[in-house]
């Protein structure tokens, strides 16, 4: 009889915490545009951003806890999880082919269906695992792994690169660049990053606490003390990146939380230690594959992107998504860029009268700051409580 009220519970948690973190988001996008938002940096910016960061992480967590109690099978999980991926596979396309994308779909890509596709797919591999020493060995690992990548790997190039790969996928707070989403409006976040991958492995590790005591009794992992340990890890690793804008790997706090709140139910064998060193043996063969790949991945993006002629100009431009305009995205000091009074932030309209919706594609927007190199470049902008748009004159000495 409490099968039923069960699944309903898990169900609620899922679409309520979905629900709430695609709210939060918009809140997080759309509030500079109705509100005076505090000096990014400041101290009450930062007060604001924890806030919402605080109550994001409560969602997500509500969210993947709703999807480890589920009792679908693992392969529905797969395929529904997998269908929900297919929006923000279609925002990506239209991003490379240089095709629009409607707004509705950009915000609800990633902020909606991304997050429950991810824990959809995280559930079902975290009901892989199959003993509580399988379990503390892949946090073990998790841990490792996520150093690695984001301290020295893929991860780490492109958050150098300022590619806006990472603000596309990111879930809630948006990306390492203070892109505008809406012409008028910043974001109450922007130095922080919540991916897809990490909504699915928090998914992993409580599916795994959540199954795991069903499959034996004497196996009482607590999924409720894994959840308090995780909320309270992460949200530290949060008010570490908000305040600082160091990349902390969020698998380290999730997998401490999980080693803390369930160790004691750990009992490995000898034959399973010597196990264990040997995956710690390949795993450190992994890594050097990992950052050598990424310094590989780091060459080539540095050839194909032009950076908006970061050495001449001094800035860096990306594009916004929901009107395809370019955007200053990085400014360096006592460069003609910043000489002439431009922002990180500013919306570009027009480059010497050309649109920048048309220049999408990096080829175009060089073949415009090349032309312009010696008679000077007139760049039309909009920036944030300003009405009217501003016209700049921008030459290199």
């Amino acid at each position: 009889m409490d099968t039923l009220p069960r699944r309903t519970q898990a169900l609620g948690a899922l679409g309520g915490g979905a629900l709430a973190a695609f709210c939060l988001t918009l809140v997080n996008r759309y509030t500079g545009a109705y509100a005076n938002l505090p000096t990014v940096g400041s101290v009450p910016s930062h007060f604001l951003s924890l806030v919402y960061l605080a109550a994001l992480l409560a969602a997500l967590l509500l969210l993947a806890r709703g999807a480890a109690q589920l009792k679908q099978s693992t392969p529905f999980l797969l395929l529904v999880g997998l269908a929900c991926a297919l929006p923000m596979g279609g925002v990506l396309l239209a991003n490379y082919w240089h095709f629009p994308s409607s707004l509705a779909l950009s915000l609800t890509a990633n902020n909606l269906f991304l997050p429950i596709g991810a824990v959809l797919v995280g559930s079902a591999i975290g009901r892989i695992i199959k003993h509580p020493n399988t379990l503390l060995a892949a946090s073990g690992f998790a841990i490792f792994f996520d150093l690695v990548v984001v301290g020295m790997g893929t991860v780490a190039q492109v958050l150098k690169s300022n590619s806006n790969i990472i603000s596309a996928v990111s879930v809630g707070a948006g990306g390492n660049v203070p892109v505008p989403p809406w012409a008028k409006s910043v974001p109450l976040v922007s130095a922080v990053t919540i991916g897809p991958a990490d909504v699915l492995f928090l998914a992993m590790f409580l599916a795994a606490v959540a199954q795991l005591p069903r499959l034996k009794p004497e196996w009482a992992l607590s999924l409720g003390r894994t959840v308090r340990w995780m909320y309270a890890l992460l949200l530290a690793a949060l008010v570490l990146v908000e305040t600082t804008s160091l990349p902390v790997p969020a698998l380290v706090p999730m997998g401490l939380a999980v080693l803390i709140a369930n160790v004691r139910h750990g009992a490995f064998t000898k034959q399973e230690k010597r196990d264990l060193w040997i995956g710690a043996v390949f795993a450190i063969l992994c890594s050097f594959g990992i950052v050598a790949y990424g310094k590989f991945f780091a060459a080539k993006t540095a050839q194909a992107a032009p950076q908006g002629r970061v050495p001449k100009w001094g800035w860096q431009t990306g594009i916004v998504r929901e009107t395809g305009e370019r955007f200053v995205a990085t400014v360096l000091p006592e460069m003609p860029i910043a000489q002439a009074g431009i922002k990180p932030g500013d919306v570009i309209e027009s480059l010497n009268g050309i649109k920048t919706a048309t220049l999408q594609r990096d080829e175009d927007l060089l073949k415009v700051l090349d032309a312009s190199e010696k008679t000077g470049l007139t760049i039309r902008l909009r920036r944030l409580g300003e009405k009217k748009p501003l016209d700049v004159r921008v030459t290199l000495p």
